[in-house]
């Protein structure tokens, strides 16, 4: 995963320069010090974003470490509570603050949420994973500093870029011509919001039906609202199982992808990493 740090101009001190410090200077001096930054390479590389957005063309993003404030943001439970924690966190250490995370794709989110895990506590990550083929739990460790970036580079031609941050193709069975947008960060907040409320109010959980009715913008240059919903109610599996596939494959990410070898069966095979409580309160 592409990571610049900022060195020359935001150096993190030696123990050698700090010791020196520690005898040499005066008090105020101990906090003359600048938080070093990163430049993190976005999966999107400032691709997909509207003409007027302020993330367009936009390759890389400057993210200052976290440090002590950024863990008291973490671990606040009133935040923690209303599920915006990680988002005031990654908010918070963004250097443009004109740039909203909001804003932000969520392959692009997720490759500052790594880039922001090991500037804190370090690439290794170690979590638990469960075989996919005989179950048995399993402690696993991870390198987050060899994880990939997923750009979007050939586009099948059976799918059309707009150049204004959607995509359009055909559904195999209604044969109807669908336009989509990536989800941007506010966008999936929106969405984990309604399933909180729908969860609360003990409503049938509609989450896969309300991901397409969130990515769908038109429907053979129909943009009706009420006519999309509708539409993705009755759609056929099949042309709803073509439009996650399309989506995956369009979707800009960071690849968290891993390999994984079972210490009980004779498993061996890539796994997705799971980002559980420990990858931003790990227990050592």
């Amino acid at each position: 995963m592409a990571r610049k740090r900022n060195s020359e101009r935001f150096a993190a001190p030696t123990p050698e320069d700090t010791s020196v410090a520690a005898a040499t200077l005066p008090t105020q001096d101990l906090l003359s010090f600048v938080t070093p930054t990163e430049f993190v390479e976005l999966p999107s590389q400032g691709r997909f974003y509207a003409d007027d957005s302020s993330l367009a063309g936009m390759e890389t993003v400057e993210l200052r470490y976290m440090t002590a404030k950024e863990e008291d943001i973490l671990t606040s439970e009133s935040l923690l509570r209303q599920g915006v924690a990680l988002d005031r966190m990654l908010q918070a250490l963004l250097v443009d603050k004109t740039l909203k995370l909001d804003d932000f794709l969520i392959g692009d989110k997720n490759a500052l949420i790594v880039a922001a895990r090991i500037s804190g506590f370090g690439a290794e990550y170690t979590t638990r994973i469960v075989c996919p083929d005989c179950g048995l739990t399993n402690e696993a460790e991870f390198d987050l500093d060899t994880l990939s970036l997923r750009h979007v580079t050939d586009i099948p031609e059976e799918i059309q870029e707009t150049g204004d941050g959607t995509f359009m193709f055909d559904l195999p069975v209604t044969g109807v011509t669908v336009e989509v947008c990536l989800l941007t960060s506010g966008n999936e907040q929106r969405l984990v919001a309604a399933a909180a409320r729908k969860k609360k109010l003990k409503l049938p959980d509609t989450n896969s039906t309300d991901l397409l009715k969130a990515v769908i913008t038109s429907l053979n240059g129909v943009d009706e609202r009420s006519m999309i919903d509708r539409f993705v109610d009755l759609m056929p599996a099949k042309d709803s199982r073509h439009l996650r596939h399309m989506y995956e494959y369009i979707k800009p990410d960071i690849d968290l992808s891993h390999e994984f070898s079972c210490a009980e069966c004779a498993y061996n095979g890539k796994v997705v990493m799971p980002l559980t409580a420990e990858f931003f309160w790990p227990s050592a």
